[in-house]
């Protein structure tokens, strides 16, 4: 399989641990990726929206963005860390 933006190798090719895992294994990055872009827009929009630094539209467009944007850009790391997190907490034997 190719790689790309948002597929990864099945294993890696440092190491060879198998990378995909069983079904459904990846939620947990979609919840931590998620999870970011909703703190970081709940901090970041009151912030810009009550200090008046830009005007309250560009605060809603920018905050729109980046609400949707980051956590497209952010996908892969999201995935490669909670892959490294499954392999910190429960090592897997190489095959």
């Amino acid at each position: 399989m190719r790689r790309s933006w948002f597929t990864m190798p099945q294993h890696c090719p440092e190491c060879g641990i198998e990378v995909e895992r069983e079904s459904g294994f990846f939620l947990g990055s979609i919840y931590f990726n998620c999870g970011i872009a909703t703190v970081v827009t709940a901090i970041a929009m009151p912030l810009l929206y009550f200090t008046q630094v830009i005007s309250h539209q560009l605060t809603l467009v920018i905050g729109a963005f980046f609400a949707i944007g980051f956590p497209l850009l952010f996908f892969p790391w999201a995935r490669s860390f909670w892959l490294g997190l499954d392999e910190y907490l429960d090592p897997r034997v190489k095959n």
